[in-house]
């Protein structure tokens, strides 16, 4: 019986077995992503980055992502192109049937063989060491084009017409032109004659390097390699791909590449490796090859469009290539050295060398869907199914299940502790089976770490990580202490799905929503580029050489990891389809490095492996172009918009345009073919932008309403944001218009300014006639009212009182008193007489003449008042000028109606003060104040009406209307005592000596 079943499970597992086999980053574009013919003839990188492609329906421009094509509506001379060349100019030169273009801006410009030669193609194109075109054609011999001129050699001999089938001219370091056909290798030096190099072959492509080691291609007779000291054919039977090779290159890194109808091969220092569709290659009939500057490969097939090869970093393994399912959900090693790969669904496989073999539910695994794997110290493997968790002990597997007193059917973690025990983490929370009783132990509700735990990192005998959907929990077995890290204390999210601890002793953790590591307890999150996939951190493995990799639902990351613990966005790398990944959603918890240095992890479509390495820090930069520049979102034929030639950029030098024209639209690009994704740009407008803008993945901006001025366009791009391009300068003006311009503003000023002196003049003379008319009714009023204060100062009464006061003095034979009052009155009314024939007159004067009236009211009122005069010594004697006739109507009205009321001797006091440019004069009395003086006023009749006051203040009014000096009166006013009595009356009188 048992050897029937040990029978049984070896057929089994016999059948069960296939052969192994893998697929490499091969990156198809036809048709569908714009390319404008699947049938490829030529290909060639310029010196911008941009890959051509040469088909049979036209050309390509690949910028990495996009096509823009071209046919013989833009000039081309056929739309079939069999060759495309870059010359020592820059210039592309693209072979077609009858003759060859010339790429110039956007146009191409056609130079046509003679006759007897439109029906060849132009199969190659070389350039010689003196700058001469060699054009090889399929049956026309080869043409050489020098200065303008077609020169053409015959290559037939008498008895092979197939020498005029030039596959491919190789010019060496002497100036020979080696010329590969379908009867051989010819040579044709630099006199023109031909000579036989090696007959019989149909030669493809002749390589000679710098160290004279010698390659030719044959179809039919697979390559030739001969070195200085030996020569010899590598064929199929050496391991080639064919003996049909149509073309090859040396790589930078010194492997060849041969492509043919069946595929491509490589041959390096570890031997020949060839790529078929199995490897992941689309088309197998390769046509043409190149190496850009990035090291990447392009091919060209006949029918299958254009393919790109970065490199052999990423290799996958699907349903395809033999596996039983291409969903793996964990990854393990035995000391062998076979890897199980755990399925969803579909059991387990193993892969042993170049064989696969499968196991399942039929030998003893509890489910078909295998979450997790682990090896222990025996050296077996256990796996954490859908129903419960199994062993395989080299037969069978052995289960447990709920019903061995597992506490849930879906075990998603296991890990092997110390003491040789195996835990298990589950949808239910955490068991233990303990491998020297054979026993399980659930931990129960009161003791429940978590729930639906997804990862356990055993790291000593008393510490125990625990990732679940609740948080991290870190777990002490000997104390049966928890410590919980959650968003509470700094997680991002509570959904932990992995943790690992470096050498620095960092536990890094991933969650749903971001990666942290924590040290000391404290959690420090560190920042990942992209949305909210990127941060959903599916696992977490760690390298020998201290590198971090990280599977999320954005692609794969990798981060050096340092002693600073300084991280960033910018300091990942990140993996993605253009790197060869089959999909960007990577399983959880799905990785394993093996013992060979192998990264494997899981993704939704297929497994992947990357070979570990020491990664080097290349810098690299894309290459950036500024593409166009439009004009109100138009694209602009600036040859005719500007009558200028234009740069390699096809756009012209310091373009000038008008003040309207300034709403401009900046098209660019970063060419970066190995991760296109990965470019991102940052600009700045010199004259309108401070700073560099915000670093965006847009490749166009816009500016509007750019404001007149002189700009300067800058645009850089990056590959890790980090290391920037030097900026791509595009320099421009926006004229203003003729408004804004000096010439105009020169004018406007001479306009205005004449305009403005006109006005002024006529102003002027406005003014003047104005004044003139103003001055003369002025004078007039003056005159009018300086009669009126003369009038006011000799008043009929006055001069009746001064005769009665002179005729009283007669009567009482007072001579003296007589004289006295005669003389002053007699010089008072000279004084007047004199003031009235001017405006203004010295304050001496009128000090003089205030005095003469004074003294006359005093002896007319003996005993009624005293008077008291005080000038500064600074006012008199200095030429003074006031107004004439200024002081006496007031002072006559403290006499009048201030002091004459009064029962007592008052007293009038005239002070004159000088402050700075200015003349105050203060009248004074201690009469009865100006209510007491209402009041008798109302009472009884007036018998002395005083106008001389308002005729003063009318003429100080005129005055300063006429001399543009200020003077103006204060008062009168009440004064008091100390004790609130009145004290009298003032006026102040204050003239301002400077014009105004």
């Amino acid at each position: 019986m048992f050897k029937k079943t040990f029978f049984f499970i070896f057929i089994l597992l016999l059948l069960s077995q296939q052969v192994v086999s893998q697929q490499y980053n091969f990156i198809n574009y036809s048709v569908e992503q714009g390319l404008v013919q699947s049938q490829i003839g030529a290909l060639c990188q310029d010196e911008r980055g941009y890959i051509w492609v040469g088909t049979y329906g036209g050309v390509s421009k690949f910028d990495g992502v996009n096509f823009q094509n071209y046919s013989n509506n833009n000039g081309l001379i056929n739309n079939q192109v069999n060759s495309i060349f870059k010359d020592s100019k820059n210039n592309l030169w693209f072979g077609s049937l009858g003759g060859v273009s010339v790429k110039k801006g956007d146009k191409f410009e056609s130079i046509s063989f003679k006759y007897d030669l439109s029906n060849f193609f132009v199969l190659n194109i070389s350039e010689d060491k003196e700058g001469n075109l060699w054009f090889a054609t399929d049956g026309g011999g080869v043409v050489k084009y020098s200065d303008g001129i077609l020169t053409y050699y015959d290559i037939n001999s008498s008895d092979n017409e197939n020498n005029n089938y030039v596959r491919h001219i190789f010019c060496d370091t002497f100036n020979n032109k080696w010329l590969s056909t379908r009867n051989g290798v010819f040579i044709l030096d630099v006199l023109g004659e031909v000579k036989d190099t090696i007959q019989n072959i149909n030669a493809t492509q002749v390589l000679i390097e710098d160290n004279g080691n010698f390659w030719c291609s044959t179809f039919g007779n697979g390559v030739i390699h001969a070195t200085s000291d030996t020569s010899y054919f590598l064929t199929t039977n050496d391991g080639l791909i064919s003996n049909h090779i149509r073309s090859f290159i040396k790589k930078s890194d010194r492997s060849v590449w041969l492509v043919s109808k069946a595929g491509i091969s490589k041959l390096s220092r570890k031997g020949i490796k060839n790529f078929t569709q199995k490897d992941g290659l689309v088309n197998e009939n390769v046509k043409t090859i190149i190496e850009d500057i990035e090291g990447n490969l392009f091919l060209g097939t006949d029918g299958g469009g254009l393919i790109k090869f970065t490199d052999e970093a990423f290799i996958s393994y699907t349903e395809k290539d033999g596996l039983n399912s291409s969903i793996i959900m964990s990854v393990a090693e035995n000391p062998q050295g076979s890897l199980w790969f755990s399925t969803y669904g579909n059991g387990i496989c193993k892969m042993e060398k170049e064989l696969y073999a499968f196991y399942g539910e039929e030998l003893g695994l509890g489910n078909n869907t295998v979450w997790c794997s682990i090896l222990d110290y025996q050296n077996r493997i256990w796996f954490g199914t859908s129903t419960g968790f199994s062993v395989f002990d080299g037969k069978r597997f052995k289960t447990y299940d709920l019903n061995k007193g597992l506490n849930a059917n879906k075990v998603y973690a296991l890990s092997e502790d110390v003491n040789k025990n195996i835990w298990i983490g589950s949808k239910e929370g955490l068991s233990i089976l303990f491998i020297e009783k054979d026993s399980i132990y659930n931990f129960s509700e009161e003791k429940a770490v978590a729930k639906n735990i997804r990862f356990i990192l055993n790291e000593s005998s008393s510490s125990i990580w625990i990732c679940s959907s609740e948080g991290l929990i870190n777990y002490n077995p000997k104390t049966e202490i928890i410590y919980e890290y959650t968003t509470d204390n700094g997680l991002p999210d509570n959904s932990v799905m992995n943790i690992l601890k470096d050498k620095n002793g960092k536990f890094w953790v991933g969650t749903k929503n971001g990666l942290v590591y924590i040290q000391n307890k404290n959690v420090v999150k560190v920042p990942i580029e992209g949305d909210y996939s990127s941060n959903n951190i599916n696992f977490l493995n760690q390298d020998k050489y201290d590198n971090l990799w990280l599977g999320t639902n954005n692609g794969l990351y990798r981060l050096a990891l340092n002693d600073s613990n300084h991280y960033n966005s910018s300091s990942f790398t990140r993996y993605s389809n253009l790197d060869g990944l089959k999909s960007l959603e990577c399983n959880q918890n799905a990785s394993f490095i093996d013992s060979e240095n192998n990264l494997w992890f899981g993704t939704s479509l297929g497994l992947m492996k990357h070979p570990l390495k020491q990664e080097e820090k290349i810098v690299a930069y894309p290459k950036i172009n500024l593409k166009d520049v439009r004009l109100f979102f138009e694209k602009q034929d600036w040859i005719k918009v500007t009558r200028k030639t234009l740069n390699q950029d096809n756009l012209p030098d310091n373009l000038v345009l008008r003040y309207n024209k300034n709403h401009l639209t900046f098209d660019f690009d970063g060419i970066y073919h190995r991760s296109p994704d990965k470019v991102r740009f940052r600009f700045k407008l010199d004259g309108f932008d401070e700073n560099w803008q915000p670093v965006t993945k847009a490749n166009f901006v816009t500016y509007s309403n750019i404001p007149p001025g002189s700009y300067v366009f800058n645009l850089s791009a990056s590959i890790d944001m980090l290391n920037w391009t030097e900026p791509k300068a595009f320099s421009f003006e926006i004229r203003p218009p003729f408004w804004f311009t000096w010439w105009f503003y020169l004018l406007t000023i001479v306009a205005v300014a004449a305009i403005i002196r006109l006005i002024v003049n006529r102003r002027i003379k406005f003014l003047e006639r104005e004044r003139s008319t103003e001055l003369i009714k002025n004078q007039a009023k003056m005159q009018e009212l300086e009669q009126q204060a003369l009038n006011a100062s000799l008043n009929r009464h006055f001069i009746f009182n001064a005769l009665n006061s002179i005729q009283y003095y007669i009567n009482r034979q007072d001579r003296l008193s007589a004289n006295k009052y005669l003389s002053s009155f007699a010089k008072l009314v000279r004084k007047n007489l004199d003031s009235s024939m001017e405006n203004e007159t010295a304050i001496d004067d009128e000090i003089e003449r205030i005095e003469l009236y004074l003294k006359l009211e005093q002896m007319r009122f003996q005993d009624k008042f005293d008077y008291e005069i005080n000038c500064e010594s600074s006012v008199l004697n200095n030429n003074i000028k006031i107004p004439s006739m200024l002081l006496q109507p007031f002072v006559e009205n403290s006499i009048w109606h201030g002091i004459l009321p009064r029962e007592k001797q008052g007293k009038v006091v005239v002070e004159v003060k000088k402050h700075d440019s200015a003349i105050t004069i203060i009248i004074r009395d201690n009469g009865i104040g100006i209510e007491t003086s209402l009041k008798t006023k109302e009472n009884k009749e007036q018998l002395h009406v005083s106008k001389g006051m308002a005729l003063t203040k009318g003429r100080i009014n005129l005055l300063s209307k006429m001399s543009k000096k200020s003077c103006y009166v204060q008062g009168p006013y009440q004064i008091y005592e100390k004790d609130g009595s009145i004290a009298g009356t003032e006026v102040s009188i204050i003239i301002n000596l400077q014009e105004i």
